[in-house]
């Protein structure tokens, strides 16, 4: 391991983030590592916007944007995969069979405004009826963020919330609403530094008068259920659960350890003819900002 990954508690992080819903492990990854993320980001949204029938943009709101990426396009994609903090703290929470189902980023471009207070899926019966946790969301930044340019905010502690009275069991609503909203704490993320949350602490994005800020997602569950309920959508036999995209040649240059750990779907041969890579992973309540009231 690492010097830093050597001197950290995984069992304190795994600790903060049952009783928090959230953790913070600074300085993880150098800021060159982040600095390469945030052009290889900006390409690939480039390219999710040219797709045909904008099919390569989920929208989370008015000008912002969820998009799907493709590991082998992002330079620092096995850096961050393989590094000791985050392989551990996923066999802490997630056991020794955690899987790598999803990645992608959230993009705030300028004039983005406060997202409603929200959780990204239901409770799924595990952590309903066991409380326990099977997912995680690993975050980095691509830069520096300043207050202008809308920290995130994230209400700690309400992970373990019931939620059934929200509409989608996502979206809480009326004087809850109001309540999660007094909860949030403002999070300013920097390059290298990564946060680990369970996706169903309560947060939101906030309104951005600055530059463009991308935040990639990296999705880790359990094997037990994925982390998915079936109230997640209203036709679950139409559901295809997130996985990997990426190309036979890179799958194949991936050493077993790390295999054994990725949900994937392979598309290509190459690299090189890696097709149009389409993006269907949509919350519906922040579509273009249209937000349970």
């Amino acid at each position: 391991m690492s010097a830093l990954a050597t001197a950290l508690d995984f069992k304190q992080l795994s600790k903060d983030i049952y009783e928090r819903g959230v953790t913070n492990i600074p300085d993880l990854l150098p800021v060159r590592w982040a600095d390469e993320l945030d052009e290889d980001v900006g390409l690939q949204f480039i390219n999710a916007l040219k797709v045909e029938g904008g099919e390569g943009v989920a929208f989370r709101g008015w000008s912002r944007f969820y998009i799907e990426l493709y590991p082998e396009r992002l330079r620092g994609f096995i850096e961050l995969v393989t590094n000791p903090a985050v392989i551990e703290l996923s066999r802490e929470i997630l056991t020794d069979q955690y899987e790598i189902v999803e990645l992608g980023a959230d993009i705030p471009l300028p004039g983005a405004p406060d997202q409603p207070p929200h959780r990204d899926f239901p409770l799924p019966d595990p952590t309903r009826l066991h409380r326990r946790l099977t997912s995680l969301c690993i975050n980095a930044s691509t830069v520096d963020v300043t207050p202008s340019m809308g920290p995130f905010h994230i209400a700690p502690g309400t992970h373990f919330d019931d939620g059934s009275d929200f509409v989608k069991e996502m979206f809480p609503v009326g004087e809850k609403k109001e309540t999660y909203n007094q909860r949030m704490v403002p999070r300013l993320a920097k390059r290298g530094s990564v946060s680990v949350r369970s996706g169903l602490t309560i947060h939101r994005g906030s309104k951005n008068n600055d530059r463009m800020r991308p935040v990639i997602i990296l999705g880790v569950v359990s094997r037990e259920d994925r982390a998915h309920s079936a109230t997640i959508i209203e036709r679950p036999a139409d559901y295809i659960a997130p996985t990997l995209k990426m190309s036979q040649a890179f799958y194949d240059s991936l050493d077993d350890a790390l295999k054994q750990h990725l949900s994937c779907e392979i598309v290509a041969d190459t690299t090189s003819n890696l097709p149009p890579l389409k993006t269907p992973h949509s919350i519906e309540g922040l579509v273009m900002g249209k937000a349970p009231m």
